[in-house]
C-alpha cells in the first residue's frame, strides 16, 4: 500500500475503533471550559472540526522550553528547528507546519497578527511565556476566516486576563548567561475597570552554531547574544453588562549581537491593540478590533577575514582559504547595513448571531490591514588593508511600498441531523500593493531601477467542515478548504547583496494558493484521549528563488543589474519566481492517558511527505523528492509525574527523523542527507509554599550534537548546530 492510501486507511480504522479521542494537548479536566478564539465563533475545543491543540498555562509552566517557538516544537504538525528564534536572524526564522514554511502559518495574539510586516516572520520576541494564558493551534487552511498567511494553519496566543489583584514575579538563570526576569500585576479597581501590567527581560549569551572543526574558516566568530525587553499595559473595561473591551499598549525591543563584532540586529516596536464588544438581545453581538505597530530596524551584517599581506584578506567564502592561510591578523568589518522603517494598521468588525434549532448561528465580518515599508541597504567590500579595516562602499539599494488587505468573511453552522454538524465559511479578499519603487545605486553614482506600477489581486477562499458524533465519546471529522499567501515586501521590493550574491525583488510575483482536505477521528472519555488525522495539501505558484543569468534574465533583473549582460551583478543574480507547485501530505497521531492523579502520559507521531510536483526550467530542485530540511518522521513521548504532593516532574523523549540536507548541488539523482536524532528534555517544579515555586529544567539532557538545517553537501562548514544541553533554574512567586 503506498503512503497516500496507508494513512487514510489508518485514520478510517481509528474512526471505527472504540479507542479514538478528541483534540489533544491539554488535560481532560481543562478541556471542558476551553473555547477556541481562533475559530471566530468561540467553538469548544472538543467540537472543532479541524485538528486542534490547546496548550494550557499549567503545561507552559511545566515545559522545559524557555521561549514560545521552542514550546511549539512539541506540538504534532509543527516543524520548528532546534535553533531557538533568539539565536536566529529575525529576517529568516520560519514558522513551519505540516511541512510548509515561509509565511504559511498565521500567528495571532488575541486575534491580532503578530508578524513582522516586512519579512512576514513571527515576532517571537514580543511573546514571552510569562504573559501567556494558553495557546491555540488550529491546523488546516483557515483563509476562509483569516485571509492571508493562514495556509497551513493558525496559532492564536491568548494573553493573561485580570481575575483579581494578584501579581507574579519570576526569575530564572541558566546555561550560557541565560537570565529571564518577568513581573506582572493585576489592578482590579472595580467590576467595570481593571488593569494588567507586565514587564520582562530575556537575555542569553547564546551558543556556537558552527561545528568546532570548521571554526577556523570563521575568524572570531562567536555566538548570537540576544536580549528581549517587553512592557505592556492592558486596560479592561465593562461600563455596562452588555458592553466590554480592552486597550493594550506595548513597547518591545530585540537587541542581537550577531556572531561578529560588527554584526547586530536592533528592533524597536511600540504597538497598540483594542477591542470593543457590544452584546444585544437574542444571542447576538458586535465586536470591533483595532491595532497598530511601528518597527524601527537597524541591521548590520558583520564578517571577518585573515589578512595575507598586500591586498589579500581571506574570508570564509574565499576559494584560496586553507588551514595554512590561518593567522592572527584578523580583520573584522561589516558587509551590509540595513535601515528599515515599517508600519502596520488594522481593524476588524464581526457580527455574531446564535440561533436555536438546526441552524445554530452565524458570523459575518470585515477585516482591513494596511502596511507601509521603507528599506535602504548599504553594501561594502572585503577590506584589502588592515590599516583600513572597513571595506569600500560598493552599492546601495532602496525599496518602498504600501500593501493593503481587505476581506469580507462569513461563517455558519447547521445540524441537519442531531449527530452531524456542518460548518461553512468563505472569504473574499482584495490585496493591493502601490506607491512602490526599487533602485540600486553603484559607488560611481549610477542608479538603476525606479518606480513600479501598482498591482491588485483578489482571492475567494471557501471551506466546508463536517463533524459527526459516533457516540458521546467518539467522533469523526472532515474538511476541505482553499487558502492563500501573498508575497511580502521582502519578495516584492527588497533587493540586497552584491555581485553574484545579489537577490533581486520581483514586482510581478503572484500569491501562493493552497487547496487541501483532511479527515480525522477523535475519542475522549475519562482519562483517555486519542486523535488521528490525515491531510493532503496541494500548493500552486510557490515562491522561491533561482539564478538568473546573462542573456536570459528577466527585464527587472536586467534593469537592476545594468543591462542584458548583468554587469552590475557579476553576470548572474538571484530572482524570485512563482514557477513551481508542491504537495504535502501526512498523518498525525496523538494521545494522552491520565493514569491517575499523579501520573499521565502524552505522545504523538507524525509522518509528512513534502515535495515539488511541477517546476519550470529555471528551478533546479527535483520533482517528487522530499524537500531538504523537512524530516518525514517526528515523534515524542512525555510523562508528567507527581511523586510528592509538592513536587511535579516532566520528562520527554523527542525523535527527529532523518532528512535531506542538499538535493541540488550534485547530479539530479544524488541526494545528501543526515541521520536521525533522539533528544531528552526534563523539568521539575517544587511548591516551596503555596505562593512560591522552585523550578528547574534541562533541554538536550545528553548534549546530543545534531542539525536540522540545509546546506551544500560540499560545504559542511555551513552546518548549523541545534541547541546543545541547556540547564535552567528559577523561582516563581505569586503575590
Amino acid at each position: 500500500m503506498n503512503f497516500t492510501l496507508r494513512p487514510l486507511a489508518i485514520a478510517i480504522a481509528l474512526m471505527n475503533s472504540p479507542f479514538v479521542l478528541a483534540a489533544d494537548g491539554a488535560e481532560p479536566r481543562e478541556l471542558e471550559a476551553v473555547t477556541i478564539s481562533a475559530s471566530r465563533s468561540q467553538t469548544r475545543v472538543e467540537e472543532m472540526p479541524l485538528h486542534t491543540t490547546v496548550i494550557s498555562r499549567a503545561e507552559i509552566e511545566e515545559s522545559p522550553a524557555q521561549t514560545l517557538d521552542q514550546l511549539l516544537r512539541n506540538i504534532p504538525g509543527m516543524n520548528f528547528s532546534g535553533v531557538p528564534a533568539s539565536q536566529s536572524d529575525p529576517t529568516g526564522h520560519q514558522t513551519k507546519m505540516r511541512g510548509l514554511g515561509n509565511a504559511k502559518v498565521l500567528v495571532l495574539l488575541d486575534g491580532v497578527p503578530i508578524h513582522d510586516p516586512f519579512y512576514m516572520t513571527t515576532q517571537w520576541f514580543k511573546l514571552p511565556l510569562s504573559n501567556i494564558e494558553r495557546v491555540e493551534i488550529v491546523r488546516g487552511g483557515n483563509s476562509s476566516l483569516w485571509g492571508n498567511m493562514a495556509v497551513a494553519g493558525v496559532v492564536n496566543v491568548v494573553s493573561k486576563r485580570v481575575k483579581d489583584n494578584a501579581g507574579e514575579a519570576m526569575v530564572s538563570v541558566g546555561s550560557r548567561g541565560m537570565v529571564n526576569v518577568a513581573v506582572s500585576k493585576n489592578f482590579a479597581v472595580s467590576e467595570a475597570l481593571s488593569f494588567h501590567l507586565a514587564a520582562d527581560i530575556y537575555h542569553t549569551d547564546g551558543y556556537q552554531t558552527t561545528p568546532s572543526e570548521y571554526l577556523w574558516r570563521f575568524p572570531h566568530k562567536g555566538a548570537v547574544v540576544t536580549e528581549n525587553r517587553n512592557v505592556q499595559l492592558t486596560t479592561y473595561f465593562k461600563p455596562a453588562a452588555d458592553l466590554s473591551g480592552f486597550v493594550r499598549l506595548g513597547y518591545h525591543v530585540q537587541d542581537q549581537d550577531i556572531s561578529y563584532e560588527n554584526g547586530s540586529n536592533v528592533q524597536r516596536s511600540p504597538d497598540f491593540a483594542a477591542n470593543l464588544t457590544k452584546a444585544f438581545g437574542a444571542g447576538s453581538s458586535l465586536s470591533a478590533n483595532a491595532w497598530a505597530q511601528q518597527v524601527r530596524f537597524e541591521k548590520y551584517n558583520g564578517s571577518s577575514c585573515y589578512y595575507q599581506g598586500g591586498t589579500s584578506c581571506l574570508n570564509s567564502n574565499s576559494a584560496s582559504l586553507t588551514p595554512a592561510s590561518v593567522n592572527s591578523n584578523v580583520v573584522e568589518f561589516y558587509t551590509q547595513y540595513g535601515h528599515q522603517r515599517y508600519q502596520e494598521q488594522g481593524a476588524s468588525l464581526t457580527y455574531s448571531q446564535r440561533l436555536a434549532g438546526k441552524w445554530t448561528g452565524f458570523e459575518a465580518g470585515i477585516d482591513y490591514r494596511g502596511l507601509k515599508a521603507e528599506d535602504t541597504e548599504y553594501f561594502y567590500t572585503t577590506p584589502s588593508n588592515p590599516a583600513r579595516p572597513q571595506g569600500n562602499f560598493n552599492s546601495t539599494t532602496s525599496g518602498e511600498g504600501r500593501q493593503t488587505f481587505t476581506g469580507l468573511f462569513g461563517q455558519t453552522r447547521v445540524f441537519p441531523i442531531d449527530p452531524l454538524e456542518i460548518t461553512l465559511s468563505a472569504r473574499y479578499d482584495t490585496w493591493r500593493i502601490s506607491d512602490r519603487a526599487n533602485t540600486r545605486t553603484t559607488a560611481a553614482g549610477v542608479t538603476t531601477g525606479g518606480d513600479l506600477p501598482a498591482s491588485d489581486k483578489t482571492a475567494f477562499n471557501p471551506s466546508l467542515a463536517l463533524r459527526y458524533e459516533l457516540t458521546d465519546a467518539a467522533s469523526v471529522r472532515a474538511a476541505a478548504y482553499k487558502a492563500f499567501r501573498a508575497p511580502g515586501f521582502n519578495n516584492l521590493t527588497r533587493t540586497f547583496g552584491t555581485g553574484t550574491s545579489t537577490t533581486i525583488a520581483n514586482p510581478d510575483l503572484a500569491p501562493e494558493t493552497l487547496t487541501g482536505w483532511e479527515v480525522g477521528s477523535d475519542y475522549r472519555k475519562g482519562p483517555l484521549s486519542l486523535s488521528a488525522t490525515y491531510f493532503m495539501y496541494d500548493i500552486k505558484d510557490m515562491i522561491a528563488t533561482y539564478t538568473a543569468k546573462a542573456g536570459s534574465a528577466p527585464a527587472q533583473v536586467q534593469l537592476i543589474c545594468g543591462g542584458a549582460a548583468l554587469p552590475g551583478c557579476g553576470g548572474s543574480a538571484k530572482y524570485y519566481t512563482n514557477d513551481q507547485d508542491g504537495r504535502s501530505h501526512g498523518i498525525e497521531l496523538s494521545g494522552s492517558w491520565r493514569i491517575n492523579h499523579n501520573l499521565s502520559l502524552d505522545g504523538w507521531y507524525t509522518h509528512t511527505e513534502t515535495y515539488l510536483t511541477r517546476h519550470g526550467s529555471v528551478v533546479t530542485d527535483p520533482l517528487n523528492v522530499q524537500l531538504a530540511g523537512v524530516p518525514k518522521d517526528l515523534a515524542s513521548l512525555g510523562a508528567n509525574w507527581k511523586p510528592l504532593e509538592r513536587l511535579r516532574t516532566f520528562a520527554e523523549i523527542r525523535y527527529i527523523g532523518a532528512m535531506l540536507l542538499d538535493t541540488t548541488s550534485n547530479s539530479s539523482t544524488m541526494r545528501f542527507g543526515q541521520g536521525s536524532s533522539t533528544i531528552v528534555n526534563a523539568s521539575a517544579t517544587y511548591a516551596l509554599e503555596k505562593s512560591v515555586d522552585l523550578f528547574g529544567s534541562v533541554v538536550n539532557l545528553f548534549d546530543r550534537g545534531y542539525s536540522e538545517n540545509t546546506y551544500a553537501y560540499n560545504q559542511p562548514y555551513n552546518r548549523t548546530l541545534s541547541q546543545p544541553r541547556a540547564i535552567t533554574a528559577g523561582v516563581r512567586v505569586r503575590f
